[in-house]
């Protein structure tokens, strides 16, 4: 069984070469590259001459990156991998294993993430309604601030195997007739929430999400948005609003719309 790792890149030319790197250099890489001004493009092609590159005319989102990659894999199973992310040696086969040796019924696995210094970084949450989301933004924030004792308390509440809502998209592992099943990722989601709406409408479709925190991998967590940080949360808001009018009720898009709104106003 086989594994084509698709990689969606935006002016990440030096983690983008870090993170091909560390993966086996018989593994099938697909980079999608979202038209870079950094030069990636030829450093890639320059360092590791078997990859195969998409170019972008222009910046077309993190779906529809995915979605034009995974037309071109091979393999049997697809890593959806952050080009910010680096695996140790191991890691790959690790992960291969541990979906492969899987009840047949669960189609996507997550692993545990941490950054360059090993601090823990969330991966996997619940089914977002409006107080889970804003939970979690209270989390992220704690851990941005590099808050210890909330890092370790997730950590350890998610030291086992579990079966979750969703995890996230920057190292997801899929089989591939489950990706096909679902008809790849929602392209409609530029930036953000497309993962979670892609295992969301995995487990309606009768498949399971699970995250593994035995594999973990290193995460230099949000690059790419750091890139062109006013578009990037425009691309949040507009995927969030999206994705509440997709997943939840009326009412609560609007109060997400409020939220948002005085958002705005306070920053």
């Amino acid at each position: 069984m086989s594994t084509s790792i698709l990689i969606v890149s935006y002016n990440t030319r030096e983690l983008s070469l870090r993170c091909i790197g560390s993966l086996p250099a018989e593994a099938e890489v697909i980079v999608f590259d979202n038209a870079s001004s950094d030069g990636s493009v030829a450093a890639i092609r320059s360092s590791f001459p078997a990859v195969r590159i998409i170019e972008s005319p222009a910046n077309l989102g993190f779906s529809v990156g995915v979605n034009r990659s995974a037309s071109l894999a091979t393999g049997d199973k697809l890593l959806i991998l952050n080009p910010d992310t680096e695996l140790p040696p191991g890691t790959l086969a690790r992960m291969e294993a541990a979906l492969d040796g899987s009840d047949p019924r669960v189609w996507a696995m997550g692993f545990r993430q941490v950054d360059a210094n090993g601090f823990f970084q969330l991966a996997v949450g619940p089914r977002p309604t409006l107080v889970a989301e804003l939970l979690r933004r209270w989390i992220q924030r704690r851990l941005n601030n590099r808050n210890r004792l909330v890092a370790r308390l997730i950590d350890r509440w998610l030291s086992r195997r579990r079966r979750v809502s969703w995890v996230a998209g920057s190292a997801l592992l899929v089989r591939r007739d489950a990706f096909d099943r679902v008809e790849g990722f929602d392209e409609r989601f530029f930036l953000y929430f497309e993962d979670i709406d892609f295992c969301l409408r995995m487990g309606a479709a009768g498949g399971r999400v699970e995250y593994e925190p035995g594999v973990t991998l290193v995460h230099h967590r949000g690059a790419s948005a750091r890139q062109a940080e006013g578009p990037a949360r425009r691309a949040y808001r507009q995927s969030q609003l999206y994705f509440f009018q997709k997943h939840r009720s009326a009412l609560a898009r609007r109060l997400v719309a409020l939220y948002q709104r005085a958002g705005r106003a306070t920053t």
